[in-house]
């Protein structure tokens, strides 16, 4: 079964309340979610708060507000779900800011966010396994080394196509050009990338 139709009848089924295939989706979208995090982060605010922490809210979030979300497409739900971290983002970056403004309050980040008191949504069995986790974090740091060096609009790129796996067409129409526009912009990143790489590794 194609991996649309697989998405799409989950959600389906965690609309009609199946809470096996809230966990299903889960599990698929996760590790996913973690690399978006990780990589839209930034340096400095990646130094400041837990990626896993994040990414437990952009599932939480994102999963418990299926009911509303009109399924049409793969890349449809995978934008959606970088909406949510955008905008977990966003708030982490604020509430950084505000710290700076007003040394003297202490916010803890983690400190559970339940809005009108009622209980967050739980998902079982979303966890990674522990060689999972090794391996994407010592992948992952790496990427993100590399992407940092990289200018914000191949870096951008990389994430939409390698990532989120929106398609040419998807961007070419976004950014008002071509397919082939977009083909030969995401070349000059990956070169950018490998180059990016090659410094680090120059550096170890």
């Amino acid at each position: 079964m194609p991996e649309t139709l697989t998405t799409q009848v989950l959600i389906d089924r965690v609309q009609h309340g199946d809470r096996s295939a809230l966990e299903e989706l889960s599990n698929r979208y996760l590790l996913r979610v973690l690399a978006a995090v990780r990589i839209r982060l930034g340096a400095d605010l990646r130094r400041k708060v837990e990626s896993w922490d994040i990414v437990q809210e952009v599932m939480i979030e994102a999963l418990g507000k299926l009911d509303s979300f009109d399924f049409r497409s793969e890349g449809a739900f995978l934008k959606y779900l970088d909406r949510v971290v955008e905008n977990q983002i966003r708030d982490q970056a604020d509430h950084w800011r505000a710290q700076r403004r007003n040394v003297n309050r202490e916010i803890s980040l983690d400190a559970p966010r339940s809005p009108g008191g009622e209980k967050p949504l739980e998902i079982e069995g979303a966890a990674p396994t522990p060689s999972q986790i090794i391996s994407l974090r010592e992948d992952l740091s790496r990427l993100t080394e590399a992407l940092d060096l990289v200018a914000p609009e191949y870096r951008e790129l990389i994430v939409a196509v390698k990532i989120e796996g929106q398609t040419y067409r998807e961007l070419a129409k976004e950014r008002g050009t071509t397919e082939d526009a977009v083909r030969m912009k995401l070349k000059r990143a990956e070169a950018k990338l490998a180059s990016a790489y090659q410094r680090l590794e120059g550096k170890r």
